[in-house]
């Protein structure tokens, strides 16, 4: 029989690779650009980071968009991003040339938007399904969207468009043997509601990984983690500060075969660089594990994030450093830090083609560990022009 110890170092082994495999921002939308023929920093503070606006109509599921301008664009785009880490296990020192992706935003008719990214390959092994969803917009007099799919929770919108090579640790934090999913893409349904200032959002969620399969969209037996999880947030499309909060409590299956019921809430703000301040992002965390693992028990934890970010030379380049704390009570504290630096070298928006070429690279700081580095050189292209109107 595995030993509760082992049980508990195999699941910080796999939170581990989970932390790896999703140090990757996130797309922009170059069709959404193209179609508008507008610059990326009407919705990016750095692309891939939003600003307000572009946290609103992310929230929208796009919805808050012309359908006639977005049925313009070619709804496709593909982005290759090479990748690098001193520490990587599978490949330290070496670049990662397979992370190709396909791409895919927009309409369909007037009450209907879609998002999905598929992985041709990432970490230079096989690829997988990130996101897949549609939304349903025409509801409470269209200030309702109701997505269906492999989607992001409802949660502050760093945790899925960020300039950070590493993800959060906040959301994600490992209790025992359960990785908190409050950050992570998921199949599942959430409905989304803004009007004026308030954006309110609830989910049901289930599993991670792709369509078919354990875990996958069509599981949702007892071994599947599913969860309900809320946000609710102050903000609007024009104001540079939010803040709000999310939370949410679930079911997971620990390795003795028992049912770990977590639940948690959270508090978070988030200021845009304006008015010469620097951009801000903070967030702070308590949750409750019901049994964190074989032999361990109940848990209480407690995490922060706090990350400043200062964009400089025409908002082309953007400075960052983060600061994270972990107590999973049960004994396992960690603190760590990350300085990130994004250049947005290069960005065409055209007829003809919208494209653009990021470096990002980070230094990570983590307790009891050796320093270490990651780059990144990602290049996100359209497939061509919009159609002319009539």
């Amino acid at each position: 029989m595995t030993s509760p110890r082992a049980a508990v170092l195999l699941a910080l082994v796999l939170a581990g690779a989970w932390v790896v495999e999703t140090m990757r921002p996130t797309a922009a939308m170059p069709p959404f650009a193209q179609a508008y023929g507008m610059d990326c920093q009407v919705c990016h503070t750095v692309v891939p980071a939003l600003n307000a606006y572009g946290r609103y109509v992310q929230r929208t599921g796009y919805a808050s968009l012309d359908p006639g301008t977005i049925h313009r664009a070619d709804p496709l785009w593909v982005g290759e991003n090479p990748f690098y880490d001193t520490q990587d296990p599978n490949e330290p020192h070496r670049i990662q040339w397979g992370n190709l992706a396909i791409h895919a935003a927009g309409y369909i008719g007037t009450d209907w938007t879609f998002h999905a990214q598929q992985w041709v390959s990432s970490a230079d092994q096989g690829g997988f399904t990130d996101t897949l969803w549609v939304t349903y917009n025409n509801l409470f007099h269209r200030d309702g969207h109701l997505f269906i799919g492999k989607l992001e929770p409802p949660a502050p919108s760093p945790f899925s468009q960020f300039f950070d090579l590493a993800g959060f640790g906040t959301p994600s934090i490992t209790v025992g043997e359960h990785v908190w999913p409050f950050s992570t893409n998921r199949w599942g349904t959430k409905l989304m509601y803004t009007h004026g200032w308030l954006t309110a959002g609830i989910g049901y969620l289930g599993g991670s990984a792709d369509l078919g399969g354990a875990n996958g969209a069509t599981d949702w037996g007892p071994t599947t983690e599913k969860t309900v999880q809320w946000q609710l947030t102050d903000a609007l499309g024009y104001k540079p500060f939010e803040f709000g909060a999310y939370g949410g409590a679930g079911t997971f299956q620990t390795s003795d075969g028992q049912t770990d019921r977590y639940s948690g809430a959270a508090g978070y703000a988030q200021l845009d660089p304006v008015n010469g301040l620097p951009g801000a992002f903070a967030v702070y965390q308590r949750g409750r594990d019901g049994h964190a693992g074989a032999g361990l028990g109940a848990a209480d934890h407690t995490a922060y994030t706090a990350e400043v970010y200062e964009p400089m030379l025409h908002d082309q380049v953007i400075l960052a450093f983060r600061n994270e704390y972990t107590d999973d009570g049960l004994g396992h504290v960690m603190h760590a830090d990350y300085a990130n630096v994004a250049w947005f070298a290069i960005h065409h928006v055209s007829e003809r083609l919208a494209n653009g070429l990021i470096l990002n690279v980070q230094a990570t700081m983590n307790q009891g560990a050796t320093p270490s580095w990651q780059g990144q050189l990602w290049y996100v292209t359209t497939l061509g022009g919009p159609r002319r109107g009539d």
